[in-house]
Parts: C-alpha cells; sequence; structure tokens
C-alpha cells in the first residue's frame, strides 16, 4: 500500500504542477509538494537519508535543467529566480528522489545500465508531456528530445546509485 500511495503522491504532484502553471496555481502546487515532502520524510524508515537523496536530486536536477534551460533546449515556465529552472520543477526532483526508496526502489536491484536505458526513454517522453501541455516550451526536435534524453541517461542511474548508497547497510554493520 506505501508504494501504491508514493507512486500516486508523486503522479499528483506533477499534475498539480503541471496543471498549477496553465490554471494560474503554481504556489498551491507547490503548497501540495511541500506536504507530500513532508508527510514522506514524516513516515520514512529513515528520513535522514530520504532527506539527503531529495538534496542531492534537487542540486543535480536544478543544475541539470538549468543547463537545459540556458542551452535552449527547453523554457520552463512558472515562478524562478532568474535563469534557473522553476520552483514547481524543484519540487518534482525532491519528489521523485522520494520514490527512489519506495514506489521505484526495484531500480535499486537492477543493473545501472537499465536505469540509464529508462532515463533515455522516459525522461524526455516526460518532459514533451509537460511542455505539450503548456508547462514549458520545447520545439521537439530530435536535437533537443535527444538532449534530454542524454540528461536522462545520466541522471538516473546516478540517483539510483545514490540512493543505493544511502539505503543499503555497509557491510560493517549487523
Amino acid at each position: 500500500m506505501r508504494l501504491l500511495i508514493n507512486a500516486l503522491g508523486f503522479q499528483t504532484a506533477w499534475w498539480a504542477c503541471i496543471a498549477g502553471i496553465g490554471l494560474g496555481l503554481e504556489i498551491q502546487a507547490l503548497l501540495y509538494c511541500l506536504v507530500l515532502a513532508g508527510l514522506h520524510l514524516a513516515f520514512a524508515a529513515q528520513p535522514w537519508a530520504e532527506a539527503k537523496l531529495a538534496a542531492i536530486a534537487l542540486l543535480s536536477g536544478v543544475l541539470a535543467d538549468t543547463l537545459l534551460q540556458l542551452l535552449q533546449v527547453i523554457s520552463f515556465y512558472g515562478w524562478a529566480l532568474g535563469p534557473v529552472s522553476p520552483f514547481w520543477l524543484w519540487m518534482l526532483w525532491v519528489l521523485f528522489a522520494m520514490t527512489l526508496n519506495t514506489s521505484l526502489a526495484f531500480l535499486q536491484k537492477l543493473p545501472l545500465w537499465l536505469s540509464a536505458l529508462a532515463g533515455l526513454a522516459f525522461g524526455p517522453v516526460t518532459y514533451y508531456a509537460g511542455a505539450k501541455l503548456g508547462a514549458a516550451s520545447l520545439d521537439g526536435s530530435l536535437l533537443h528530445l535527444g538532449a534530454l534524453a542524454v540528461v536522462w541517461m545520466i541522471a538516473l542511474p546516478f540517483l539510483v546509485f545514490m540512493a543505493k548508497q544511502l539505503f543499503t547497510p555497509s557491510k560493517g554493520h549487523t
């Protein structure tokens, strides 16, 4: 049940953020995401590890999305600090990290190259869908979709690796 709630929580947050841009409900979407993150940490078995992974994902995601935006691969809409990616996207990176030890924990048991393939395939699809729903502008060229694919081909296995490092007990512990 916890896995289902985690997966649904992330999906509802994604939709709230994307719809929030078009409907003028961005602040409400951000608050919803903050509540979800807080609840996740409150019920997590290892809240500090979850918070560390969320911070790593946040930093990685802000850097990746800001770079994509500066390179004009994609242009995100929403409340932001100058050229940095918008706050709603920050929250999605945090919440995505919070799936890696719950609903997406199975990725930690697979070879990292499978996470790379999943990132390659699904990363661009998610950004493309968000752009089509009005949260960003993306021309959909093969070059731009390829850039998104490369970013996610690196980001997903990196985050899965970090999750595995943070949530797997070291051999020195019993």
